[in-house]
């Protein structure tokens, strides 16, 4: 990783940095994030943990050799804006948090991350189980009005049905699965419930919340199947 922000509040990455030039990864130690079936390393050239009202504002991500941005665990109100993402070697971002098994009552999650108005392009040179946005054990994510085009998988993954909560609006996602089948421009899993509480109003449950998906454009997705 290049830049490592923990246990932080309120700082503000931008805008005109330029990441670039971080090794390949995808030899390092993988985990499963959750229920779906991706394997990854929990590392990014910025990687955040426990923080709260941090941003990434109208930077540049380019020419890395695995993940852009990684919220890891419990991390609050991030808002990643007007930033372009480019020839990657992993995904762009990823939202994974850390639960007790099932068990999510904890708060080590990402949640009420703001994504949005980002340009993602060229993205899983060497990873291929990759995407633009990839959240695992993450609740309460807004993607809104993004460009993403030029992947090998899925543009948009959920990767299981941890709290729910997220928004995808009015994203143009162009040219997916360009490598692989049998995903999308959009893929969720839920092969595991989680109990949790999303809203933190001590309201534990095991069911999610409604997620939103509505007016985005999608357009060339190449290798699915079943529809």
């Amino acid at each position: 990783m290049l830049v490592k922000v923990v246990g932080s509040s309120n700082v503000t990455l931008g805008p005109d940095l330029v990441f670039s030039h971080q090794r390949p990864t995808y030899l390092d130690p993988h985990g499963v994030p959750s229920g779906g079936d991706w394997a990854l390393e929990r590392m990014a050239a910025l990687f955040l943990n426990n923080t709260v009202s941090s941003k990434v504002i109208g930077s540049v991500f380019v020419k890395l050799g695995g993940n852009a941005v990684i919220l890891s665990g419990r991390n609050r109100f991030v808002e990643i804006v007007g930033n372009e993402f480019a020839w990657l070697g992993g995904s762009g971002v990823l939202l994974w948090g850390i639960t007790e098994g099932l068990d999510g009552r904890g708060l080590t999650q990402p949640r009420h991350s703001l994504i949005q108005g980002n340009l993602f392009r060229e993205v899983g040179h060497w990873q291929k189980q990759s995407s633009f946005v990839m959240s695992a054990r993450s609740c309460l994510t807004t993607i809104l009005g993004n460009v993403m085009l030029n992947g090998p998988r899925a543009g948009v993954n959920i990767n299981d049905g941890f709290g729910g909560g997220n928004i995808i609006e009015r994203n143009l996602i162009i040219n997916t699965c360009r490598e692989s089948g049998d995903h999308g421009p959009f893929n969720s899993w839920d092969r595991l419930p989680f109990i949790a509480d999303p809203l933190e109003k001590g309201s534990d449950s095991m069911v999610p919340l409604f997620n939103k998906i509505h007016q985005n454009f999608l357009m060339a997705n190449y290798f699915r199947d079943g529809g």
